[in-house]
């Protein structure tokens, strides 16, 4: 059984993801109606496969939520909201957040959601261990350091640099990148990868906007390694 932490603090919208939750038989939910609930319960040891998290919550907003937890654990987040606006999905997507799904939306959708997140986000290990320069990563533990300083990273930021550093080299189109990371099809709409992109590279180069490793391709691409 999977674990998911529901933040939401509309009791109606609790009910129904609870509901198809566990009738689907796969998942085990938790619920608060708060961040600062669910940052305390992830303080006091609380382990999950996947959190949903509304935006317009109480106190903390689920952006900042997600930027907090980013700090605690490595774990998907989906965020769920009424807002979709572009800017509002840049940001959530640009502080952590793995996928945006606003309402009203069906059950079916929902877990579909959910499972094409954790199928992605909880491939399997391997032992292998990449450098360029300053920066390692560890196949084994998922983790990525920078001048021997880890990264907070998320689950698809994470995915995205693994996919790029083993093809560093050669030129990775953003169909190949996006369908290689999120396993679907892009139908032409790469904005989602653009945004992990942009928030990967403010976390890996020294001067974003002009990178040396994590490069744009006039072919509609990237290239991944130093610069020859």
């Amino acid at each position: 059984m999977r674990t998911v932490l529901v933040i939401e603090d509309d009791l109606n919208i609790c009910e129904v993801l609870t509901y198809y939750l566990r009738k689907s038989g796969n998942y085990t939910v938790s619920i608060v109606h708060s961040s600062e609930e669910g940052i305390v319960l992830i303080r006091n040891g609380g382990r999950y496969d996947i959190i949903l998290c509304d935006i317009m919550l109480p106190g903390m907003d689920g952006i900042e939520f997600c930027r907090e937890v980013r700090k605690l654990i490595f774990c998907p987040i989906i965020f769920i909201s009424c807002l979709d606006d572009d800017e509002t999905i840049v940001r959530a997507l640009s502080m952590g957040g793995d996928d945006y799904l606003v309402k009203p939306f069906h059950g079916p959708v929902l877990l579909a959601h959910i499972e094409a997140t954790l199928r992605r986000c909880g491939r399997q290990e391997t032992t292998e261990l990449l450098a360029f320069g300053e920066l390692e990563l560890d196949g084994k533990r998922r983790l990525v350091k920078k001048g021997g300083r880890e990264l907070s990273l998320s689950p698809t930021e994470y995915d995205l640099l693994w996919y790029l550093a083993r093809s560093a080299g050669r030129f990775v189109s953003y169909q190949e990148l996006y369908e290689g990371v999120w396993k679907k099809p892009s139908l032409g709409d790469y904005r989602s990868l653009f945004v992990h992109i942009s928030n990967l590279r403010k976390k890996i180069e020294e001067a974003p906007a002009r990178p040396k490793l994590l490069r744009t391709h006039p072919g509609g691409g990237y290239l991944f390694g130093p610069e020859a």
